[in-house]
């Protein structure tokens, strides 16, 4: 999957998905009323109690709501004045803003149609416990050329935030290790980059993110994190975790069917739920992935730039990175994409290579020492053995010495040998330039 432009600033979407579209809303304030359900009406101040209410009319051409009250409010509102609904739905709560416009028939209230309908339950809070044995990983950047570099074991997660068991921090700078302490990161710390690489049967979610807490515990130090700038993709995916394990969670809202499209029988009886006709997000095609709205900004930029074939080719490098260490090899695909690669593809076992391999035709392979209980000559072999071109270069990063590699290295099976950790400046930036015949 191609890596995206996670280090620049993005807006802060709505943190909580709500339900906009007005024949919807429409649909929703029917049922309400057909089939009579007593919902709980807040008006005025927070000293005020709740007022159970009907929904009494519903006026589409007018865009308002009548509610019958179940006994007249301690302080009569005032036109314009704002209220709030909250209603029980297909297992749910929901809530609407309403404004108040005036009285209708006895114990009537006229209020606008609301323009959203949102969860009523802090659906954020609700959070998922992994088992020891599950092992989903999770890799955090706060920092593309310095801070730090984590990861460890997913202990929770919801759609707001997750908690993690500390296993392994290093410096980006240098990749030395940090001893794992309670203060390392205090909360409130911004976060560049949260990945979750292996949900299971799920793809990569990819956000930026913030530190909540830091806990010491017997069994080790655990994180808590807060998500930032979720895309409406990413959103998806753990809106779908959570209702495959989360009983009774759900991440939409029921699509509902006007009052005037429900037959007689129908009518007679409360309306099943109908979750046929609900909308999913689609999942972005590989030009989509590969090319933001940012990036074409930048292409565009670049056509006036004075290097600008140089950049342009850059671009367009299809550079697959086999690596087993999440970290090291987020770590590497980030300094690339920072340089101006964007089509940046990565596996984490020989399988992953091999259909990444058949999937994209791939300008350089970059693979780790060892892989897994493979080693990378026997990784690159496979790959050649399944149409890898021989044309098509190889890197190889060598965490420690080995004849095999050097051997392989002069008699031109492997291309270049790079030494852990990958120093991009001085060692790897102009000859990986030099095999993409970009110089």
């Amino acid at each position: 999957m191609a890596i995206k432009d996670y280090f620049k600033a993005k807006p802060e979407p709505e943190r909580e998905r709500s339900l906009h579209e007005l024949d919807q809303i429409l649909a929703w304030l029917e049922e309400l009323s057909r089939i009579r359900t007593v919902m709980d009406l807040k008006l005025g101040g927070p000293d005020l109690p709740v007022i159970p209410a009907k929904m009494e009319l519903v006026g589409e051409e007018t865009r308002t709501c009548t509610l019958r009250l179940q006994h007249t409010p301690m302080v009569e509102p005032t036109p314009g004045q704002r209220a709030l609904l909250v209603f029980p739905m297909d297992g749910q709560r929901f809530q609407a803003e309403l404004v108040y416009q005036g009285r209708g028939g006895y114990l009537e209230y006229r209020f606008k149609l609301p323009v959203a309908i949102t969860h009523a339950e802090r659906r954020e809070a609700v959070r998922f416990h992994f088992r020891s044995r599950e092992k989903v990983q999770i890799v955090v950047l706060t920092g593309l050329f310095q801070g730090l570099g984590l990861s460890g074991e997913l202990v929770d997660l919801s759609m707001g935030g997750c908690g993690f068991l500390l296993q392994r921090v290093i410096r980006v700078q240098d990749e030395r290790r940090v001893p794992i302490r309670p203060d390392l990161l205090a909360p409130g710390t911004p976060l560049a980059l949260v990945r979750l690489p292996d949900l299971p049967r799920l793809p990569l979610v990819e956000c930026g993110g913030r530190v909540s807490h830091m806990r010491q515990w017997p069994g080790g130090i655990t994180m808590g994190l807060a998500f930032e700038s979720l895309g409406a993709f990413e959103t998806g995916i753990l809106g779908k975790f959570m209702s495959e394990r989360v009983p009774g969670f759900r991440a939409e809202f029921p699509w509902k069917r006007r009052f005037r499209e429900l037959a007689k029988e129908e009518l007679e009886a409360p309306q099943p739920p109908d979750f046929t006709h609900q909308k999913e997000t689609p999942a972005p095609t590989e030009v989509e992935e590969a090319f933001s709205d940012t990036e074409i900004a930048e292409l565009r930029e670049a056509i006036h730039d004075e290097d600008r074939v140089n950049k342009l080719r850059k671009r367009g490098k299809k550079i697959l990175l086999v690596m087993a260490d999440d970290l090291d090899r987020t770590l590497l695909m980030a300094i690339l994409h920072q340089d101006g690669y964007r089509c940046l593809f990565e596996a984490n076992s020989l399988i992953k290579a091999l259909d990444a391999n058949r999937r994209y035709p791939l300008d350089l392979l970059v693979v780790d020492q060892a892989v897994g209980h493979k080693g990378a000559l026997e990784i690159i072999d496979s790959l050649r053995n399944q149409a890898l071109g021989r044309k098509i270069p190889a890197a190889v990063i060598q965490r420690q010495p080995d004849v095999r590699l050097t051997v392989a290295a002069k008699a031109g099976g492997v291309n270049m040998l790079l030494e852990h950790p990958v120093d991009f400046a001085g060692s790897f930036k102009a000859p990986l330039e030099d095999l993409l015949g970009l110089t």
